[in-house]
């Protein structure tokens, strides 16, 4: 939830502690991080050429999105997570959310990035679909920035890499599950920028 007594701080050093997981603490300034908030360029490079080998081959001289999908799902499947209000994505959500691009676009070539890939290759279905494997956060994190649009799951990380790509964003609606003990931290049109899409 966003905090507007954050919006007077006094004129001295100040630590802030807590989540602070919302877009309006930045949104004046969103541009400027866009310039400041750049990946080392032999990061940048190795997103590139893997995104470039991904490319199907017919693809090669065309128009095409590439669409980020971040699937988290190894903590919140445990029960206490659940239980606090996480519900699990599913088969279904990605499926509806994939959707949503491939009927209006001709080419969409969706890049999965998960800590359960195994689960998305059982999962997620599509004509032009790839997993990163074995890079590191910060390699996943490039790739994101590289796509054109994006489906996530909650979690910060999926946040940061929807933030990164920049395009149409797909949410799950559910979250918080409504009832649930997560309904008195998480408010959707704090945590959520307004244009992002809930299914």
């Amino acid at each position: 939830m966003y905090e507007n007594r954050f919006e007077q701080l006094p004129k001295r050093n100040v630590s802030l502690s807590g989540y602070l997981q919302s877009y309006k603490y930045f949104q004046e300034v969103e541009d400027q991080l866009r310039v400041d908030f750049t990946f080392r360029s032999s990061v940048l490079k190795t997103a590139y050429r893997w995104l470039e080998k991904q490319t199907p081959e017919k693809w090669r001289t065309e128009t095409f999105v590439r669409v980020l999908i971040h699937v988290r799902r190894k903590d919140h499947i445990r029960p206490q997570w659940i239980r606090l209000g996480y519900p699990l994505p599913t088969s279904d959500y990605f499926r509806r959310a994939m959707s949503y691009f491939t009927e209006c676009l001709e080419r969409v070539l969706f890049v999965v990035l998960s800590d359960d890939i195994k689960w998305c290759m059982q999962h997620l279905k599509a004509s032009h679909i790839v997993y990163s494997r074995g890079h590191s956060p910060i390699v996943d994190l490039a790739i994101s920035s590289l796509c054109d649009h994006a489906i996530i799951t909650v979690g910060t990380y999926g946040w940061w890499a929807a933030w990164f790509a920049n395009g149409i964003t797909i949410t799950q609606k559910n979250i918080p599950r409504n009832g649930s003990a997560l309904t008195m931290t998480l408010r959707r049109e704090d945590h959520y920028k307004p244009n992002w899409i809930g299914l």
